[in-house]
């Protein structure tokens, strides 16, 4: 858990907001607040919903937010199926179908942004707008630091010698990150909906990295904000926040 993350008194409100949605074999667990058009909220790896807390309580004030527990995180069941981004994305696909929603606003945080550029490429029509925010198309040492790489490498060798269902479930969030998202960026080309693509200054995806998936897409803007981190949403949330309602309403 993020060493930035603290759940604020003003979000005491939550209580029993959260379903179950039978989707592609899973329950998927996710929360609704607010009333209006639909934005869908997606966390980070490893994470969950409540990393969003800082942001739901703001946007549900002019949306209707769907906040999500991603496959094998949190509430949400994992399956049997290896972890990818064309998955995650088949999953809030149907979440969406589930909930009777044709289209939504998505806003992702690192491995959600993830999700959302995958969900712009392959259902072009569930997506009307999209942020990302610390996001990456592939992995490699331009992406991060190798450092970074090699000890994820050394997390998935251990977590893979004890065999144990919890184990395994990590196991598959750290591949995850290893070996996806595998798009190019001319992939990126093919994205119809305005996108903001964000970082902070000394995030840990590189900003020349951020700035190709911003200038390959076609209506792309870039954000590095600057003297923020990875964790721009909870360590300076009024101005994150302020910024993504601003390119919403734009």
């Amino acid at each position: 858990m993020s060493a930035y993350f603290a759940i604020p008194p003003d979000f005491s409100y939550k209580t029993q907001a959260g379903q179950y949605a039978p989707v592609n074999g899973i329950e998927l667990y996710y929360e609704t607040y607010g009333q209006g058009e639909a934005l869908l909220l997606l966390h980070g790896n490893a994470q969950t919903l409540d990393f969003l807390c800082l942001q739901i309580p703001f946007f549900a004030q002019h949306y209707q937010v769907i906040a999500v527990d991603t496959r094998g995180h949190g509430k949400s069941s994992a399956g049997d199926a290896p972890f990818s981004f064309e998955l995650l994305a088949a999953d809030m696909d149907a979440l969406l179908q589930h909930l009777n929603i044709e289209s939504a606003y998505v806003v992702g945080w690192s491995d959600g942004g993830n999700t959302g550029l995958t969900m712009a490429m392959q259902y072009p029509h569930r997506v009307k707008k999209l942020v990302t925010m610390g996001s990456n198309i592939f992995m490699d040492d331009t992406v991060v630091d190798a450092a970074l790489i090699t000890e994820a490498q050394q997390m998935a060798q251990s977590l893979a010698a004890d065999p144990t269902p919890d184990n395994q479930r990590i196991a598959n969030m750290v591949n995850l990150s290893l070996h996806h998202p595998q798009h190019r960026f001319e992939d990126l080309q093919q994205i119809t909906c305005p996108v903001l693509v964000m970082a902070g200054e000394t995030d840990v995806i590189k900003s020349g990295h951020t700035t190709q998936i911003a200038t390959h897409i076609p209506h792309g803007r870039l954000l590095i904000a600057p003297g923020e981190t990875h964790h721009y949403p909870v360590r300076n949330p009024v101005a994150f926040n302020q910024t993504v309602l601003v390119f919403l309403k734009g």
